[in-house]
């Protein structure tokens, strides 16, 4: 058997004729073999990291799982694509903003908003700076915004909460501690404000809520009678959104 640390950090197996490359992350967390396909369409498996393993046994867990792997990277292959071809664009509250990037003797990158485009200034030759700039100016005006219609609807729904908390989380959009710290993740910001609301009105029901029960559905269907139509939104374009802050 081979520890969890030396295993390598990524390998390749061939499924159904077509080589599939996949990476190896550790995780103190994990219990089981989990399946992961991030937003550049790269399958990760994580592998619990107290367990002793062998790459025959992680090969074996893939080809069990062989159909989930190949229609979901079709999916997230497709989505790259989709975003690739938006790259020039950034995807603010549903709204699609021009990038213009331009070289500066600047020593750090910086995105800045004009009008009717965000400039990202870079140092000479950094391109690669670019993306990082566009989402620390992502993050930004997440906690600026998010925090604003937090304290707003707070207010119409007679609840408190200690405090916003802007992460980057890989699957939730929000949560809501016990502590009353509500968390969001940043890339939300790229959906339309509406939706955003939405996700908003959700963590604060569970302020009045800890569960999803029929009280708390009816909490959120009160502050926002459509949210229906924005969870459909999220399914349908949540991996895009991801996909479009992630690979600015």
């Amino acid at each position: 058997m081979v520890a969890v640390k030396d295993l390598p950090e990524k390998s390749s197996i061939l499924i159904d004729s077509r080589e599939i490359q996949y990476f190896i992350r550790k995780s103190k967390r994990a219990k089981h073999l989990l399946l992961h396909i991030n937003c550049n369409a790269a399958l990760e498996v994580v592998v619990p990291f107290r367990r002793k393993i062998t790459l025959k046994e992680i090969e074996k867990f893939l080809l069990e799982k062989k159909r989930w792997i190949l229609r979901n990277l079709q999916k997230a292959e497709e989505i790259a694509r989709k975003a690739s071809r938006r790259r020039n664009f950034l995807l603010f509250l549903g709204r699609e903003v021009p990038i213009e990037v331009i070289e500066s003797r600047r020593k750090r990158a910086a995105a800045m908003p004009s009008i009717g485009k965000l400039i990202v200034k870079i140092p000479i030759g950094r391109k690669d700076l670019a993306a990082k700039a566009i989402q620390r100016f992502y993050k930004k005006h997440a906690s600026k915004i998010i925090t604003h219609l937090a304290r707003k609807n707070a207010c119409k729904m007679n609840v408190s909460f200690f405090r916003i908390s802007i992460r980057s989380q890989k699957t939730l959009w929000g949560s809501c501690s016990p502590r009353k710290v509500l968390s969001f993740n940043w890339r939300l910001i790229a959906a339309p404000q509406a939706v955003v609301e939405y996700i908003i009105v959700h963590e604060l029901a569970h302020l009045k809520h800890r569960n999803h029960s029929k009280a708390f559905w009816r909490t959120v269907q009160k502050y926002c009678p459509d949210y229906r139509k924005y969870e459909r939104w999220l399914r349908k374009y949540g991996d895009l959104i991801k996909a479009r802050t992630d690979n600015c």
